[in-house]
């Protein structure tokens, strides 16, 4: 084969697969498996600003965040669902007040100054239960602190610490 036929049939190809990956995006949105659409809008009719994240081509999860006014946290959710809508996973973000005594407990004796709040986030991983604190250093007025630390605390259900990472 010579470099011109070589070159056009390398070329076909490449456009033929920029083709077809773009018969499953919408606007840059992946369109999701219908059973995945359908278990979100039945499981949350009252979700907006919906965003199917583009996953590995051949993958079997799907992975959708959303806002809703709904119960189960504050406004944010990321749920994974297998491509059958089956949900392996929900990350919920919640307020400091939704977290276990043990929890707060914990962070008030450990982390006593310099340290605000920031995402809290409640995770089901096919039904383990853990939470994830994270917490910015923060200024004498209370404000984050551009380049400070970040403290990413791992608990179990229990409230029982399991990890931090320092960042």
């Amino acid at each position: 084969m010579n470099t011109k036929n070589w070159l056009a049939a390398f070329l076909f190809v490449l456009l033929l697969t920029n083709l077809c990956y773009s018969q499953n995006t919408i606007a840059g949105n992946t369109v999701p498996p219908t059973k995945v659409e359908l278990k979100l809008a039945s499981l949350y009719p009252h979700a907006f600003d919906i965003n199917w994240h583009v996953r590995k081509m051949g993958e079997k999860i799907q992975v959708v965040t959303f806002n809703c006014n709904c119960q189960e946290g504050l406004e944010l959710m990321t749920i994974t669902f297998d491509t059958a809508g089956i949900i392996l996973r929900k990350d919920i973000r919640i307020s400091k007040n939704d977290l276990p005594g043990t929890i707060l407990s914990y962070i008030t004796s450990n982390y006593t100054n310099g340290f605000i709040y920031g995402d809290i986030i409640k995770i089901d991983d096919n039904g383990t239960v853990s939470y994830t604190v994270i917490l910015l250093q923060a200024s004498p007025a209370g404000e984050p602190v551009s380049g400070g630390w970040t403290y990413i605390l791992k608990f179990k259900v229990s409230g029982e610490f399991i990890s931090v990472d320092k960042k």
